[in-house]
Parts: structure tokens; sequence; C-alpha cells
């Protein structure tokens, strides 16, 4: 009887045994999908994706705006940059259990998403706030982009006919991007790779056709300090495909009027400023050296930088900043969101 008790407890231990490494597999082999945040936590950016830059009212916006802050304050710049450099197990763990990075990878998806599927019309350009400073622009013969910093960028290059960087600081550039457009022999417009390889380096003036895009570039400062590096500025040439927009994207330029003389006076559609750091300094060159149909301030909540002292404006700082800019059509995009060029207008 003994002996049957025992071989009955044994046969129950290795039933259970065997159900526990079963449950363990399943939780093992679940789909991450049913693993991301709460949506009480992820669902900010789709809520902002439902307003737009151009609101009147702007109630709702800046309630999504609160959520959005409250996500990058909570994610530090060290918890970001682990994710930047982070191993694929690190990041997918950290991409849904962390609000501010499941937003930043949320917008990527939509933006390639876009750059795959839409189909702008002729005379119209899409455009694309990616992160940061990274802007995608569309029309119906080719796209292109600007200052992309993403740790996903390379996706990017099958569906680009060129891209640009404004200059060598990591939160302008994706070197995963570069060299996939290399690879892919596509152009890589910048002031900081080696030429012999990069055949579109340059650190003057230079004027660019690429199919239907007209592209002027200068060179102007960073910053009058120690960590200044050249910036090149772009402003390019959409053509008729693209409605004739003209866009100028100048990174982290330091407004210096006298280096933007070439475009003095040059009908400008959307320009894409930084938030300079010297309060204002935006305007020596907006509305002065040039008058922009559009602005579209940039560089704003930059998670590899550690707080505003440190360059993380805050969006409530980005809308104050966007508010005293000399254009009346100033506004400020986030992440993921797309806005339509079509008869020398900006809209949703």
């Amino acid at each position: 009887m003994k002996r049957c008790k025992s071989l009955l407890i044994l046969v129950l231990c290795s039933v259970v045994s065997m159900l526990s490494m079963a449950c363990s597999n399943d939780e093992n082999n679940k789909d991450p999908k049913e693993s991301v945040l709460p949506s009480a936590e992820n669902d900010a950016l789709t809520k902002l994706w439902a307003t737009s830059p151009f609101d009147v009212d702007m109630t709702a916006r800046q309630e999504v705006f609160k959520q959005l802050q409250k996500y990058a304050d909570e994610c530090t710049s060290t918890m970001f940059s682990s994710y930047l450099s982070g191993s694929e197990q690190l990041v997918a763990s950290q991409q849904k259990t962390i609000p501010a990075i499941y937003c930043y990878n949320q917008a990527f998806e939509r933006v390639l998403e876009g750059l795959k599927k839409d189909k702008p019309a002729f005379g119209e350009a899409y455009i694309y706030m990616l992160y940061n400073m990274g802007y995608v622009v569309k029309t119906a013969s080719g796209a292109f982009c600007v200052d992309i910093f993403h740790r996903r960028g390379a996706e990017l290059a099958p569906y680009l006919d060129f891209c640009a960087s404004t200059h060598i600081h990591q939160d302008h550039r994706c070197q995963p991007l570069e060299e996939a457009m290399k690879e892919l022999r596509k152009p890589v417009l910048q002031n900081y790779l080696d030429a012999s390889e990069y055949s579109f380096t340059s650190l003057r003036d230079k004027d660019y056709t690429i199919g239907d895009f007209q592209i002027h570039t200068f060179i102007t400062n960073h910053n009058n300090g120690s960590t200044n590096v050249p910036v090149t500025v772009f402003k390019i040439d959409c053509g008729s495909t693209g409605g004739g927009l003209v866009i100028m994207h100048s990174g982290d330029s330091n407004f210096i009027p006298e280096q933007f003389a070439s475009v003095k006076d040059d009908d400008i559609d959307v320009y894409i400023p930084r938030y300079a750091p010297n309060a204002l300094t935006e305007n020596n060159v907006i509305g002065n050296v040039f008058k922009p149909k559009y602005v579209l301030l940039s560089h704003i909540l930059e998670l590899t930088h550690t707080d505003p002292s440190s360059s993380r404006w805050t969006l409530a700082q980005g809308l104050e900043r966007a508010s005293k800019l000399n254009c009346t059509q100033t506004y400020m995009p986030f992440w993921g969101e797309k806005m339509i060029w079509k008869n020398n207008q900006l809209s949703k």
C-alpha cells in the first residue's frame, strides 16, 4: 500500500512538472504584441494623431501633450541611451515597458508605413515628422529625409531617393541609414563623411539635382563655443510634382544672418529651425533674411539630452517659443505626424 502511495505521488509530481514546463513555454512563445503596455498608458500618441498642429482650439492637443511630457520625464537620458545601444532583448523589453520608448517606436512604424504606402497626387507633398529634427518628405516622384536620428533609421533607405544630415552630432544623423544608402548607391548629403566613399560630402555651398528635387546647400555655425561644428542648411525645391514646395531645414544652425545670405528674400514655403538656446535668435533670420509661409519649430524633447538646461526642451517651452517667432503660421508638430502640402497650403 505504501509503495502504491509513493508511486502515485511520483506520478502526480511528474504531471505537475510537465504542466509547469508547458505553461512556461507558452509564456515564452507569446506574441510580443500581447505584452505591450496597457492601452491606458500607450494611447497618448494615437490621441495626438487625432488632433493637428494646425488646430485653432489647442485644448485637446495640450491635454495629450501633458501625458507625453510625463512619459518623457520618466525616461531619463541614460535609459534612452541604453535603448539606442542595447541588445535586441533589452530593446524589446524597453519598448514594452517604457511609454516614451514605446511612442518613439510607434512613431517610426507610422512614418515607415506612410513612406511605403502613401501616394501623394501630382502637386502634393507629404511631410512626416519622425523624431527631434528628423523629417521625411514624399511626393509623387520621390522621397527624401533630413536629420533622421532613429535606432531603426536604416529601414527607410529602400524608399528614399536621398538622405541629408545637417551635421555630425549624433542627434542629427543615423549612421546605419547612411551605410544602407551607400550600399544602395543612393546620395547621402552632409559635411562630415569621407568624400572618397560618400561623393555628396561638402563643406562648401553646393547645388544638386536629384530626380525632381533641386537642392541648394550652404554652411553655417552651430554655436560660438568649443563644441562648434559646421552645419549645412538644406533648401530643397520639390518641383511641380511636389506642388512647388520649397522646404528649408537648418538643423542646429546658430542663426547668423550673414550666413543665410544666399537665400535672402527667397520664397521659402516651409522652414524647419531648431529651438534656439539663446531665446528668439531664430528671429535673426525668420522675417528678416527671408519670410517663410510656415515655420515648423523642432528639436523638442530630445531624449538623449538630460533636461531643459541641456537642451531637452519641453513641449510647453516649444509652444511658448512658437508663439513668438516672426511667422504667423508657426507650428510644432510631434512624433509621427503627417502634414500635406497642397494648393500652396499646409494642412493635416
